[in-house]
């Protein structure tokens, strides 16, 4: 769990953050939520508590996104079947990358 609490924090803290640089770190912006997006799900399917992931801390100007896309990730019904590890972590991330594209090139 602290390694993955890690893995997330240091994910949080090298993400640029969205006003400052939307034009030209859109991509790279979204690519770092996604792989949140993944990180979060791969939390959720591997039981870990939503109240964990909660607690880290995040930069204020990120705080608010990063914890939607957690509690996102917790409330989403879950792909069942084969590979279902696999579609629910990639469904996911890819869904929220995409919502985050469409969004910043508005």
């Amino acid at each position: 769990m602290r390694l993955f609490l890690a893995a997330l924090t240091t994910i949080i803290y090298t993400a640029p953050l969205p006003a400052a640089h939307a034009s030209e770190n859109n991509t790279v912006f979204c690519t770092k939520l996604g792989e949140l997006a993944g990180r979060s799900m791969a939390a959720r399917l591997q039981g870990k508590p939503l109240a964990d992931l909660l607690q880290v801390k995040f930069d204020p100007a990120v705080h608010e996104i990063f914890q939607t896309v957690i509690l996102d990730a917790y409330s989403r019904p879950l792909v069942e079947g084969e590979n279902a590890w696999v579609r629910n972590m990639s469904d996911f991330r890819n869904a929220v990358e995409e919502k985050c594209l469409s969004s910043l090139q508005k």
